[in-house]
């Protein structure tokens, strides 16, 4: 009995290994995933430290020195970089929302040309009103992300505010606590503790620190650039959702291919070659139904955001349909190419898993590519998963229109048309 154990294991692995391809896939695609995983989520864990630090962009227009304190403190901050100008000139606030348009940096904070002034004034009158530090970032940008980001700021903001405003807060409450004892002192005393107090205030040195109580002192806004049309920050099911249609699209790939290869192996393909078609138009038609299933599978997932989680689509259907047919055809095309590539289930298998996968990575479906160290935020342009995603995101979360997504469906054309040109041009017909 063992022998003949043995005798159908060396057979299925005789089998197993006649398929070098698919054996090269089968360990390739395992490395491959954990290489780019790796290194893509490399740049998360490091983000924020001396060796990867967080730039943030910055516009002073305070006519005093507090602001510039700030500054000078969240500059002496390992992790962190201050920048406060572009090409030689001091950034304004025009500026920082131009870079953050053109994705270079991810948020930028604004000082209010009165910010020192409203901080100094308030500590002597309450009714003043407060200074606003505006913080301007992507839409696209992770709560996670932008979180600690803010609440440093916010607190080097703050801790400033409430040291500019202790001395004066305690000076305004000794100076009413002697006046209020030389009301109840006799007459003839009255006038020697109100010297008394006014000797004390001169000569008293106050030690300032950060239990003053500053929380209301300053006021915050998050806002996006004004080139964005949006009422609202995006939810996180505005921001996963077109992520995650990205992702489940290009498993069309695998699908596709697997049948073209069944019909070629059951004789089916075979048989169609003698209708009287082109061999392009032969392909087409056998693209058209997994075309048709993407754009169906787009509707049904921003359908389910829609419903269930009350998601916005943003205010340019066209521009949601103009992007999903470019990412449907670059799926199918993705898919014709794995197939005349493939020759066996386990190579096609293999391949479009690995190429769903590892694209999904790269494209930033499931790092962002921001958080990504550099080479990789260049690498990801390779995908048509971030493109397709750059596309969805302007019209979802950035609340842009269908010419300004124009650009990723231009690309996500042109991956298309090289897919299905290499894919015919390898494709085995007999």
């Amino acid at each position: 009995m063992l022998r003949q154990i043995l005798a159908i294991t060396f057979k299925d692995l005789k089998i197993l290994f006649n398929d070098r391809g698919g054996i090269i896939i089968l360990f390739a695609m395992p490395a491959m995933f954990i290489l780019v995983m790796s290194t893509a989520l490399q740049g998360v864990f490091e983000i924020g430290s001396s060796d990867r630090p967080i730039e943030i962009l910055v516009a002073n227009s305070d006519t005093g020195d507090l602001a510039q304190e700030t500054i000078a403190e969240l500059e002496t901050l390992d992790g962190l970089v201050v920048i406060q100008t572009d090409a030689a000139a001091p950034l304004n606030r025009q500026k920082i929302e131009e870079l953050i348009t053109t994705g270079k940096y991810e948020v930028g904070v604004v000082f209010p040309t009165n910010f020192t002034d409203l901080i100094l004034e308030s500590a002597t009158t309450p009714d003043v009103v407060q200074p606003t530090v505006t913080f301007i970032a992507d839409p696209t940008t992770s709560t996670q992300f932008l979180a600690p980001i803010r609440g440093t700021v916010q607190g080097f903001i703050e801790r400033t505010a409430a040291y500019s405003q202790a001395p004066a807060q305690i000076e305004n409450r000794i100076k009413a606590s002697f006046e209020s004892l030389a009301q109840d002192a006799p007459p003839e005393q009255a006038e020697i503790v109100k010297e008394i107090g006014t000797a004390f205030i001169n000569n008293f040195e106050i030690e300032q620190n950060s239990e003053s109580g500053a929380s209301s002192i300053v006021q915050f806004e998050r806002v996006a650039p004004a080139d964005y049309k949006i009422e609202k920050f995006p939810t996180s099911v505005e921001q996963n959702v077109p992520g995650y249609t990205v992702f489940g699209i290009f498993f069309i790939v695998q699908v596709l291919s697997g049948s073209i290869l069944q019909e070629k192996q059951e004789g089916t393909f075979r048989r169609l070659l003698v209708a009287p078609l082109p061999r392009t138009a032969l392909l087409l038609g056998k693209l058209l139904p997994y075309y048709l299933v993407n754009l169906i599978q787009v509707a049904a997932m921003f359908a389910v955001g829609r419903i269930f989680f009350g998601m916005g689509l943003g205010h340019a259907p066209l521009g949601l349909l103009l992007v999903s047919l470019g990412v449907a055809a670059a799926a199918t095309g993705m898919g014709l190419l794995v197939t005349a590539l493939g020759k066996t289930p386990a190579q096609i298998s293999g391949v479009s898993t690995m190429l769903a996968i590892t694209l999904s990575a790269i494209g930033g479906m499931m790092v962002p590519t921001f958080a990504m160290p550099e080479f990789m935020q260049t690498l990801a342009k390779i995908s048509p998963h971030y493109w397709a995603l750059a596309g969805y995101q302007d019209i979802i979360v950035r609340g842009l229109g269908a010419g300004d997504v124009l650009p990723e469906i231009g690309v996500l054309l042109g991956f298309s048309v090289v897919f299905f040109g290499f894919a015919l041009w390898k494709f085995e017909f007999e």
